[in-house]
């Protein structure tokens, strides 16, 4: 029964964190949240489907992992269901959006949600203002 850790690459989703950045991150979460963190792993750089993940769990029985980012989970149809079925029974954290959970209906929920974040517009914030965004706002609920 493993805790692991796990680094992708810099690019989630809305989020750019290099893997020294995610590293800290993910450990300082593990020690406020009296976590003992065993296993680190690697994902390799743009690899969409946790396959070292998986590949670890077979090995060591992981029993919780902790990422950063929902949006590191896979996408694909065919990678969903295999992480679905091969994960299912672990504890998953995802740091930046402050959940935790465990089984098919958690993960696809958090697939779902990231999915919806990847699809939406995103606005340039460098070329705004708050009352511009608030303008906004208003206009997108009549």
């Amino acid at each position: 029964m493993t805790v692991a850790i796990i680094n992708t690459d810099m690019n989630i989703g809305p989020f750019k964190i290099p893997g020294n950045g995610q590293n800290m991150i993910l450990n300082f979460y593990a020690e406020r949240n009296g976590i003992s963190v065993e296993e680190i792993i690697p994902e390799p750089f743009k690899s969409p489907d946790l396959a070292t993940t998986l590949w670890t769990h077979k090995r060591k029985k992981l029993t919780k992992v902790i990422l950063c980012s929902i949006h590191q989970l896979p996408q694909e149809k065919k990678r969903v269901n295999k992480l679905l079925e091969k994960m299912k029974n672990v504890e998953f954290h995802f740091v930046l959006e402050g959940i935790s959970g465990k089984g098919k209906s958690f993960l696809n929920e958090c697939i779902s949600e990231a999915k919806i974040f990847k699809n939406a517009k995103v606005l340039d914030s460098s070329n705004t203002s708050w009352t511009k965004l608030y303008k906004l706002l208003k206009k997108s609920k009549k």
